[in-house]
């Protein structure tokens, strides 16, 4: 019994993160239907992990994911679900939160990856984001707030490239 506890654990868990894995986040958008209290979907998605994994290697891409899995873990508080969703791709479910309580945690991630790139040496941390909170959508569920947060994730990655291209300009 004991063994298959930590087989059912170790199916879960990414084992490069420690964070839940996308089956693990999968199985939570079939079992989590309704919102009793207001929910939101966030999506956090490094950018540039090509770009490191092809200059300073797939250690340096994997120390990536693997700060940034502990940056958003120890930013977010522990009540709440994270998950790595995919290679660069993670997730944050929270519950009972207002938008202004979404936009701090988004923020708090934020300085929390400023304060590591001002000691990094060669790995930045720079991510876009999205998130969906489900008072603004009359059929909300996991999946209608992933898609939502994900389409205003790309909006996110789309205006920081361009915000890139302006400054070489």
């Amino acid at each position: 019994m004991k063994k298959n506890k930590e087989l059912n654990k170790l199916a879960y868990i990414d084992l490069h993160t420690g964070l839940p894995n996308r089956s693990r986040v999968e199985e939570l958008l079939i079992e989590y239907h309704q919102f009793e209290k207001p929910t939101a979907m966030i999506i956090f998605d490094l950018n540039d992990l090509k770009e490191v994994n092809d200059t300073l290697g797939h250690i340096a891409g994997d120390t990536l994911i693997m700060n940034f899995a502990h940056i958003i873990r120890t930013s977010i508080p522990e009540k709440y679900f994270v998950g790595r969703y995919g290679g660069d791709e993670f997730i944050a479910l929270l519950n009972d939160v207002s938008e202004d309580e979404v936009k701090s945690i988004i923020k708090k991630v934020q300085d929390e990856a400023n304060r590591y790139n001002e000691f990094s040496k060669q790995i930045y941390i720079e991510f876009a984001y999205g998130y969906a909170l489900s008072i603004n959508y009359q059929e909300a569920n996991l999946k209608v707030l992933l898609n939502q947060a994900d389409k205003n994730m790309y909006e996110c990655k789309t205006r920081m490239k361009q915000a890139k291209q302006n400054l070489k300009k």
